[in-house]
């Protein structure tokens, strides 16, 4: 048994061999791709290696399920035990709960390959009791219980093990082909949130959103603070749960992006230029975009009127789902895309519309068509919209820093952690199971339908009503949401209420 890989999610792949007298050949069938069909080589290579006897023998192996199109080098060991099976006098005592995942080179040692990570963790998940795989230092994967993964260096190491001897296992004083994973630190070049003064508004919302993963949307004319504030954002995530960096850690591998065994969430910053095939994923040959490598943690866009619409627009489904799917004529993948997304732009195009520092030149039109450029459904889907405005230097001076705020959205994650049964947020939960747990009375629910009714707020607004006083309460430590939190809520939508409304704006 082994794992095939389209895009992130996994599925078993049973691979099967049948070895008969004829001329000798060897045929690999099941809709593998080029690098397995280049596999053969390998595993005849390592039959000789290994002395086994193949002269004037047909070697068939099939992939099973042979509709599904199977990709990468990982199924190489695992094609090499099933001939050897064949071949063998006495087979290998290997039952189904046992999953292969190696490549191999041609002197028989097991070697990592592009996807491994994401294999493994897949394998996992597919329930598989016993991993097989290359000789990789697995401290990474401790968190993992009932699970035996098993590094080995060669095939006489898979030989022995299988057959009873676990003498010859990876020891510690061997070097493992990767490098030691450690969990990085925060990088102390970013902005702390004590270094930013005044915005104190702006400094609330943001620690709603990170306890809760909300969205956010700045406007504001140049130099006010917008991306120094999105830089310090992520400083007050708290860290990713083991399970969660494991995951982030195979997205970036699939990506071939370099990122180590980080505890910290990311923060990506794509350039406005980003296509969307770069932003959302895709190519070719499928692979993780902007949104995907945010996972878990920050996407900031800058500059967001510069953004193409069409690109925007296609944030709108992955902002709902938690995912992407990408769909080509040969195979469609689907990847995780569960990040908060906070996008900052000026409030016209010479970007001094509101501002108490410089005339504005832009006419009404031109202000109304720049507020226009990201569309309704997609600022729907922000939990907040402020507009930001230049703070003096001496304008609070002493602030609060990332660690302290930090604290409370921790405190916060774990409450709604502990309340939802896994790694739910407010700001995604379903909402079934927000309303089950939510505390509201039938007073609040009557009060959240009347407001809305008076401001005209979509279905959607009514829900974010609730997610974003969860999460006010949650911070506030208490069971249920109280009046307060549910003002304050309110309150939140007015305001991005008001700004979502660019006629208004230019009529006032």
């Amino acid at each position: 048994m082994s794992v095939g890989l389209q895009g992130m999610k996994g599925h078993k792949v049973t691979v099967e061999a049948s070895v008969r007298g004829d001329k000798e050949q060897c045929v690999i069938i099941g809709l593998p791709d080029a690098s397995i069909k280049e596999s053969k080589e390998r595993v005849l290579s390592c039959l000789h290696e290994m002395n086994l006897d193949i002269e004037m023998k047909k070697i068939t192996i099939h992939l099973s399920p042979s509709d599904v199109r199977k990709s990468g080098t990982g199924f190489d060991c695992a094609m090499l035990l099933a001939v050897m099976q064949e071949v063998l006098k006495k087979p290998l005592p290997i039952d189904d709960s046992t999953c292969v995942i190696a490549a191999l080179s041609l002197n028989c040692e097991l070697v990592p390959f592009h996807g491994m990570i994401p294999a493994i963790q897949q394998a996992i998940t597919l329930g598989f009791n016993r991993i097989l795989i290359p000789p990789i230092n697995i401290s990474f994967l401790q968190h993992v219980a009932g699970v035996e993964i098993v590094p080995l260096h060669d095939m006489n190491g898979v030989v022995s093990y299988l057959n009873g001897q676990p003498s010859l296992l990876l020891n510690e004083h061997q070097e493992p082909f990767l490098e030691e994973f450690e969990a990085s630190q925060e990088d102390p070049s970013t902005t702390d949130f004590s270094s930013v003064r005044g915005h104190q508004e702006a400094k609330r919302a943001m620690e709603i959103c990170a306890a809760g993963g909300h969205h956010l949307f700045l406007t504001g004319p140049p130099g006010c603070g917008k991306s120094m504030l999105a830089d310090a954002f992520h400083t007050i995530l708290p860290d990713l749960t083991p399970e969660a960096m494991v995951e982030l850690y195979g997205i970036y591998h699939l990506a071939r992006e370099n990122r180590g065994m980080s505890l910290r969430p990311p923060y990506r910053h794509p350039h406005h230029s980003a296509s969307s095939v770069s932003l959302i994923g895709g190519g070719t040959f499928p692979k993780p975009g902007e949104i995907s490598l945010a996972h878990s943690g920050v996407l900031f866009l800058d500059e967001l009127g510069e953004f193409s619409k069409k690109t925007l627009d296609m944030l709108r489904q992955p902002l709902e789902a938690g995912e992407v799917s990408i769909s080509r004529v040969k195979q469609t993948v689907t990847y995780p895309s569960r990040f908060i997304l906070i996008a900052a732009t000026n409030p016209c195009p010479c970007g001094y519309y509101g501002s108490n520092e410089r005339y504005c030149t832009c006419s009404p039109k031109q202000v109304t068509s720049h507020q226009l450029k990201a569309s309704g459904p997609l600022l729907d889907r922000l939990d907040f919209v402020l507009s930001l405005h230049s703070v003096g230097l001496q304008k609070n001076t002493a602030a609060e820093s990332s660690a302290s705020i930090r604290q409370r959205t921790t405190r916060a994650r774990e409450q709604q952690y502990k309340r939802y049964g896994n790694e739910c947020l407010n700001g995604f939960v379903p909402f079934q199971r927000l309303d089950e747990t939510c505390g509201l009375s039938n007073e609040q629910k009557e009060r959240i339908q009347q407001v809305c009714f008076e401001q005209k707020w979509s279905n959607r607004t009514q829900t974010k009503l609730i997610r974003i006083a969860r999460t006010i309460a949650d911070l506030n430590g208490t069971e249920h949401i109280s009046e307060n939190a549910l003002q304050e809520a309110i309150q939140w939508k007015q305001n991005a209420n008001q700004l979502h409304n660019p006629s208004s704006l230019v009529d006032n």
